[in-house]
């Protein structure tokens, strides 16, 4: 039977919070998961296609902006591009991406929107629907949870596990029947599409060491100078990829970043991370600031370390390096 949104989200504990068109940011600033469908219905498979309605100039840009781009291996004619993506649309279901988001669903699902097809950032990840004639007939539903991951892959394994037979031997991957649009799941399970260059080249992490501008030197620097704690590293914390940096005390770390919302970029255990920051000024009391970083939070940090946060010249750049566990395990 194929899977509707209710049962995408069922499958994952969680009950869809809202939906919204295409090219419209949910109104959710939390960590979640959200669903690109044919249909705002949560329970039907209205608006469901035999086939995918896949734009001839789309390939063509596609193409254009990736001159390193190879199908099987060799450079493909837009058409021969073309007739493989149209093998991985799956004819009776309406969901055509899962994704997840580990800071905020309206700033992930805003990049989604935002990357042009062939660009790998800032988010490339379900580029395929790009490909398509009519986005503006899309709908995205979405629900907020702290373990977006766990979700996220719940919700694929449910939607695979649900391709009916005779969709699957109409695929190019029968082995892996993701939606159209999802890539990989879990991670390092790839769907065989023959694609090699869609998206550009990866780019390599830069770690502290990697930095020779008198800017960043200045900064290091600083450390011994500038030295404000945060506050303790939570199971929570891990789940929501946050760091928590208190207002008050003895610590006044919050006076390092900015007055207003904005992402930054953090230096987190001597890796390059893009941040969002929200200072959390409430019109009746002053919380602790949230510095959101995402999943990478668990590579680099452990549970009830504190962590130390110090800020240069030119005020967007913090260094957080750890009290307690090695980043380097």
């Amino acid at each position: 039977m194929p899977t509707t949104i209710v049962d995408a989200f069922a499958a994952a504990g969680l009950v869809r919070r809202g939906v919204v068109k295409w090219g419209t940011a949910p109104n959710s600033s939390d960590p979640g998961v959200y669903i690109v469908a044919l249909t705002a219905s949560p329970d039907s498979f209205d608006g469901k296609l035999i086939e995918a309605p896949l734009a001839a100039a789309e390939f063509q840009r596609w193409l254009g902006a990736r001159p390193e781009l190879t199908l099987d291996g060799n450079r493909p004619t837009p058409q021969q591009l073309t007739a493989r993506i149209r093998r991985f649309w799956i004819p009776d279901e309406v969901i055509l991406y899962i994704g997840l988001a580990g800071t905020s669903l309206s700033g992930r699902v805003g990049q989604y929107y935002n990357t042009p097809i062939g660009k790998r950032s800032p988010h490339a990840g379900g580029y395929f629907l790009k490909l398509l004639s009519d986005r503006t007939r899309l709908w995205v539903h979405y629900a907020e949870c702290a373990n977006f991951e766990a979700a996220e892959h719940r919700m694929l394994q449910r939607f695979c596990a649900n391709v009916s037979r005779d969709s699957r031997q109409t695929l190019h991957d029968p082995t892996h029947p993701f939606p159209f649009a999802n890539l990989e799941s879990p991670r390092g399970t790839r769907k065989v599409h023959g694609l090699h260059g869609a998206c550009g080249p990866k780019r390599k992490t830069p770690t502290v060491g990697a930095f020779r501008s008198k800017a960043f030197v200045h900064v290091l620097a600083s450390v011994a100078r500038q030295d404000y704690a945060t506050q303790r590293i939570t199971a929570h914390d891990l789940q929501r990829g946050q760091i928590r940096i208190p207002s008050k005390g003895a610590s006044p770390t919050k006076s390092l970043f900015p007055p207003r919302k904005e992402a930054i970029d953090v230096i987190l255990g001597g890796r390059l991370v893009p941040g969002k920051w929200d200072p959390r000024m409430g019109p009746d009391r002053e919380r602790s600031g949230v510095l959101r970083v995402g999943s990478v939070l668990r590579e680099l940090v452990c549970e009830d370390d504190v962590l130390r946060a110090s800020a240069g010249e030119g005020g967007i750049v913090c260094i957080l390096t750890v009290r307690g566990c090695s980043v380097s395990r």
